[in-house]
Formats: structure tokens, C-alpha cells, sequence
């Protein structure tokens, strides 16, 4: 069978719920809808790493708000270079990076509303905001989808509508 060379980049706490802060999830495991539109669009799926995880206190977190320490910033810097070689990696060999989707609500991982205490409010999580700026400076058209767990189906309808373009 013929590889679709068609990729995107997924939040990795849509593909492992068990990865939000404690009393967030929202599955019990992925979120399906989402994974199953990808899989029938034959669309290959990359797992971006989660800095909550790896650079805030582990899976035993609990929901705070957003990480303006410069420690944080800087590990979420490296963290989207490294997106953006991958990035580069697939587009070098004429693969489709089809988008990036977030996480509304997310400090990290938000791309248009994040959390501030009980409200939401408009701004970017700090993994998107570093990984948006990297990629502007290389003048990279990659098109960053934010998915609003309270409306599941709304959000992966604009998914939907972007794969029409591919």
C-alpha cells in the first residue's frame, strides 16, 4: 500500500488523556473522534510532547495557570525547535504537514483561549506561542487548529474542512 504523506501534529494529551492535570480529562484514553476522522483520512499522526509532564510536576498536577517562568519558556523554546525539525524532516521529503492541533483552554497548549483561574480568556499556551514565532521566522504556512473539549464535534468539524483542502 502507498503511504498517504500526509502528517499532523497532535497535542499529546489528545492522544493520552491520562497525560491532563488531575480532574481534566475528559476520555478515559484518546479522544476518539478526533483520532478517527485522522485514521479514515488516512492522515499519519505525530505526538507532540507534553511539557506539563516532563517539565511540571509529572501526571499528579493539578490545573494551573499560565507558565510565564523563563525556566518553562525556555524548555517549551527547545521543545518547538524540535517540533520544527520534525516538521522540516517530513516537508524535506515532500510530506503534507496537513496542521498542528492544540488544546483550547490549555496554558501549554492553547491556541486561542486559555485558562486565567475560572475564566477563559483569548491568548496562546506557551508551547504554541514559541512553536507560531519559530515558525514565522521561517516563513512556515502550517495552519494550528485548537480543539475545545467542551465541543468536541465543532472542533473536529474545522478539522474536517481543513483535510477538504488536502
Amino acid at each position: 500500500m502507498e503511504r498517504s504523506k500526509k502528517v499532523v501534529f497532535v497535542s499529546h494529551c489528545l492522544l493520552n488523556q491520562n497525560t491532563r492535570s488531575v480532574g481534566k480529562s475528559s476520555y478515559p484514553g484518546t479522544v476518539r473522534e478526533l483520532i478517527s476522522m485522522l485514521s479514515e483520512a488516512g492522515i499519519g499522526i505525530i505526538q507532540l510532547p507534553c511539557p506539563e509532564i516532563e517539565f511540571n510536576s509529572g501526571l499528579h498536577r493539578k490545573n494551573q495557570v499560565k507558565k510565564l517562568s523563563s525556566s518553562y519558556k525556555n524548555a517549551c523554546k527547545k521543545l518547538s525547535s524540535n517540533i520544527l525539525k520534525q516538521i522540516e524532516t517530513y516537508m524535506a521529503k515532500k510530506y503534507k504537514v496537513i496542521g498542528i492541533i492544540g488544546v483550547e483552554l490549555s496554558n501549554t497548549c492553547g491556541v486561542h483561549q486559555i485558562k486565567s483561574g475560572n475564566r477563559s480568556v483569548p491568548g496562546k499556551g506557551v508551547l504554541i506561542q514559541e512553536l507560531e514565532e519559530q515558525m514565522h521566522k521561517k516563513n512556515y504556512q502550517v495552519p494550528i487548529i485548537g480543539i475545545d473539549l467542551n465541543n468536541v464535534y465543532s472542533s473536529v468539524e474545522k478539522i474536517h474542512q481543513l483535510l477538504k483542502y488536502y
